[in-house]
């Protein structure tokens, strides 16, 4: 695999939920802070180049997705309203790993 491209493809994911939950939308990407000083300056503007092209989470779920399978409450953004946490799922657990 190629680590440096899967972090950045986390980085792009992190962003889009990130904008959601700030209600930054496909049409107000232009306010979403640059990350030149991260990132170097070439690359100052790519996270707001994300959210301009798709859209945040809820945006790209609303139009791929909805149609297909409702969006459920686990998959939205928690803004305080619940104590509902859901963590990723572990993969398979009945594997035994290494000992110490």
């Amino acid at each position: 695999g190629d680590p440096e491209f899967a972090a950045l493809v986390e980085w792009v994911l992190q962003t889009l939920i990130f904008a959601e939950k700030e209600n930054i939308t496909m049409m107000t990407a232009d306010t979403f802070t640059q990350t030149g000083d991260f990132f170097g300056d070439e690359y100052e503007d790519m996270f707001k180049n994300a959210l301009a092209a798709v859209g945040n989470y809820g945006e790209i779920y609303a139009r791929h997705l909805e149609p297909i399978s409702a969006r459920l409450k686990v998959d939205t953004i928690n803004h305080g309203e619940t104590g509902l946490l859901i963590s990723h799922p572990f993969g398979n657990v009945d594997t035994i790993g290494p000992g110490p």
